[in-house]
């Protein structure tokens, strides 16, 4: 088995698709395949591409953080992609991958939502079945058949523990791991299914002991039930035709009541249809209402009489009081002189602007308030007059003195007091007069309507008391239907009543006789209710001192004691399935620890032999160390936890292996140095340390191939001819790929492979055989 080739697309850098062929040889030999470029390139995206398709699920030893960073995340020309499928193809001829197939591949892809799938030779697959069929081919994410720098180093920095698993890696014992580890979920599950089926068992045997009691109970009772149900059909029969005739008697009453309460009810219709005839006459009289509306009308001709008659007597009032004010301006302007012209011109002048006003309020009155406003105004004015004729007589001048007409100051125009129309008085008192007279005119009117109206309402009131017969016999024969519906309502509840009874006779039988009342005979001779019922009671009494027992209690007995019996045999099959597995275990440590002894001896001398040959001399050697396993506190953390005067346990030697387990302790001194501790050495000796236990593992089970990045970076020329030398001699049995700048492990390479990145930020391929080129570097046909 070897592997063939390597298809990557959308894998980090390799946007593109891209193809790595591993399967070119050399004079039979497979020889070594080198990668090689420059430094963010993307070389080592390569061996992550094989560690990813092989099943790695740790982002940090993918060098990444979320499992979308796998997945081309663009650049400047070129859109990021959307998953990402890394394909391996292997040789198997050799069957070494138990598929009964020549050519194996191994397809793994991923989405940016987050799913993905494994193919194997294009069928779908489980992770798990991909781990199972690399390991038993001797290869595995977990395997050394993948090493960088910085795994070939970790090493030394690792655990015995974790040393130990390196060396049962490389024993091949994985697949017995696995194995036992499988063994051991099953053991943990199967424990766990094993409380559980106790708990319940222990949970049902109370229970399983209490049904047991009852169900033997129940077989005591046979004959009480069954005297008890006898009596209870009887009773319960006899009940039922009793309710059945009750039933019938209340069913024929309310029917006969039915029918004599249609034939009441159809009289009260006609009584209700006469009555409503009557109403409908009575309810409207036109000539009521009109005469009505002809009265109101009169009313209102009167009450506006009335007010324009008031209104007119107050305007003659009012022109009286304007004529006497007028008079008395008169009387001033003949008897006296003012002492100042311009002061008594002023007055007068007011005064008649007010009297223009007064008469203007005059034409427009309309109602009393108007009139009495006007009187006020009136008086006002007349209060003027006489305020200024005071003023006059207290500034006379002898009677002697020449008088001179009264004129304008400002035009010398003689002023012109207003006066009185006498005819709008003799107007006012005409008008008056004609009002009292078509006042008397409608009161007249106004009693020959009224007259009119009595004579109608009489003629109403006789019509009324045909109505009235008509509703007192309505009235009585409707009072008589009501006293039939509340007997026929009365009759209903009783049927009702006894409906209940039946419903609840009918519950009963179900519950106690698990039978429908349809069931019951329907005929039955006559009995004693009373002793029945007291036969029933004392049986059901007998039962309570039994303890009342439940018919179904033996099936449920049955049933509950089955199930404790599966749970019973679930167990026993749970305990020997334990010890089985326990075996298988015990047989897988077995193979693991015999195998893991065998190669720990053998890598031991190969580790010892490369180390020599890199360093030219020294020593190196693996042991075996006794480790505490983490789930149990050491000796001095127990000692140190116990109390003053408190004696520890005393441990058995069969308890201290079960508490410990076997690591792997290396020790390393180059020529001419005494080491005590790895972390003495420096960095260059570290690395040829940890690449001669790397070579010697290869050595001892050389896997199909091995995937070296850079492992050689840290050594100078000296020791990178030697551990080329070395990979040569070992890649007759093993594949090698390796990512390298180092020219010497460039030199023992047959292909070569260049990587490559351009603006873009996509990594490409350039590849060549070493063994096609000639002179100058020209390329051989």
């Amino acid at each position: 088995m070897f592997l063939k080739k390597l298809e990557i697309s959308g894998f980090k850098s390799f946007a593109n698709k891209t193809s790595l062929d591993f399967s070119i040889s050399h004079d039979g030999v497979r020889g070594i395949t080198a990668v090689v470029g420059p430094n963010g390139s993307g070389k080592s995206n390569i061996a992550d591409a094989l560690r990813w398709v092989m099943g790695e699920q740790s982002m940090k030893n993918l060098r990444g953080k979320k499992s979308d960073d796998i997945i081309f995340a663009g650049s400047g020309k070129k859109a990021r992609l959307g998953s990402a499928q890394v394909t391996l193809y292997f040789d198997n001829a050799d069957k070494k991958i138990p598929l009964e197939f020549d050519e194996v591949s191994i397809t793994r892809k991923i989405y940016r939502s987050g799913e993905g799938e494994y193919l194997i030779n294009g069928s779908r697959a489980r992770l798990q079945d991909v781990v199972d069929i690399l390991a038993k081919a001797g290869i595995g994410k977990e395997s050394y058949s993948i090493i960088n720098q910085g795994m070939a180093d970790a090493v030394l920095n690792a655990t015995p523990l974790d040393r130990r698993s390196i060396i049962e890696e490389a024993a091949g014992v994985k697949q017995y791991q696995i194995k036992k580890e499988r063994s051991l979920r099953k053991l943990d599950s199967t424990r766990e299914n094993l409380d559980k089926a106790r708990s319940l068992a222990e949970e049902i045997k109370p229970h399983l002991k209490m049904l047991k009691r009852q169900a033997e109970k129940a077989s005591q009772s046979e004959g009480v039930i069954k005297e008890l149900r006898e009596k209870q059909l009887t009773l319960y029969t006899y009940l039922w035709n009793n309710f059945q005739q009750e039933k019938n008697t209340f069913n024929l009453a309310k029917e006969e009541m039915g029918r004599t309460m249609m034939n009441m009810q159809r009289d009260v219709d006609k009584l209700a249809d006469e009555l409503n005839r009557e109403a409908k006459v009575d309810e409207v009289n036109v000539a009521l209402g009109e005469l009505e509306k002809q009265k109101s009308e009169k009313r209102n001709q009167l009450n506006q009489l009335d007010r324009d008659l008031i209104v007119t007597e107050g305007r003659i009032e009012i022109e009286k009081e304007k004529q006497k004010n007028i008079e008395m301006i008169e009387e001033i302007k003949v008897q006296s002189i003012p002492v100042d012209l311009h002061y008594v011109r002023k007055g007068i002048e007011d005064i008649r602007a007010e009297q223009e006003k007064l008469i203007a309020q005059i034409e427009n009155a309309e109602s009393l308030d108007d009139l009495q406003d006007i009187k006020e105004f009136a008086r006002s004015i007349q209060q003027r007059l006489f305020e200024l004729k005071a003023d006059i007589e207290n500034g006379k001048k002898d009677k002697n003195v020449v008088e001179t007409p009264q004129r304008d100051v400002c035009t010398a125009k003689p002023v012109v007091v207003a006066t009185v129309d006498s005819t709008a008085i003799i107007e006012f008192k005409e008008k008056t007069i004609k009002l009292r007279e078509d006042i008397a005119k409608i009161e007249i009117e106004i009693k020959d309507i009224e007259q009119k109206i009595e004579a109608e309402i009489q003629a109403d009131r006789q019509k009324r008391q045909k109505f009235f017969e008509v509703e007192r016999s309505f009235r009585a024969k409707q009072e008589e239907l009501n006293k039939m519906k509340d007997q026929f309502n009365d009759s209903k509840v009783a049927l009702a009543r006894v409906e209940v009874h039946e419903e609840d006779l009918r519950a009963d039988v179900l519950k106690e006789l698990s039978l429908n009342v349809e069931e019951l005979k329907q005929e039955i001779s006559q009995i004693d209710r009373g002793q029945l019922e007291r036969d029933i009671t004392r049986l059901k009494g007998q039962m309570e001192q039994i303890g009342g027992i439940d018919p179904l209690v033996v099936e449920e007995y049955e049933e509950t004691n089955k199930r404790f019996e599966f749970l019973t045999k679930e167990s026993e099959d749970l305990e020997n399935a334990i010890v089985s597995l326990r075996e298988i275990i015990k047989e897988m440590d077995q193979k693991i620890n015999g195998e893991f002894s065998a190669t720990f001896e053998e890598i031991n001398k190969e580790f010892t032999k490369y180390f020599r040959i890199i360093f030219g001399g020294g020593n190196a050697s693996l042991k075996k160390v006794e480790v505490r396993k983490r789930s149990y506190k050491s000796k001095d953390e127990v000692e140190g936890g116990a109390e003053e005067g408190e004696e520890l346990p005393i441990e058995t030697e069969e308890e201290r292996r079960e508490k410990s387990d076997i690591g792997i302790d290396i020790s390393a001194s180059p020529p001419g140095k005494k080491i005590s501790n790895l972390s003495m050495l420096s960095g260059g000796e570290r690395s040829l340390t940890s690449l001669a236990l790397l070579f010697a593992i290869i050595a001892h089970n050389p896997p199909p191939f091995a995937v070296l990045d850079e492992v050689e970076a840290a050594l100078d020329e000296a020791n990178s001819k030697r551990f080329g030398r070395i990979i040569q001699e070992l890649s007759g049995s093993t594949q090698f790929v390796t990512i390298t700048h180092n020219r010497e492990t460039m030199r023992q390479a047959s292909v070569l492979y260049g990587v490559t990145m351009g603006d873009e930020g996509i990594s490409k391929l350039l590849s060549v055989r070493l063994d096609q080129v000639g002179q100058g570097g020209r390329i051989l046909q």
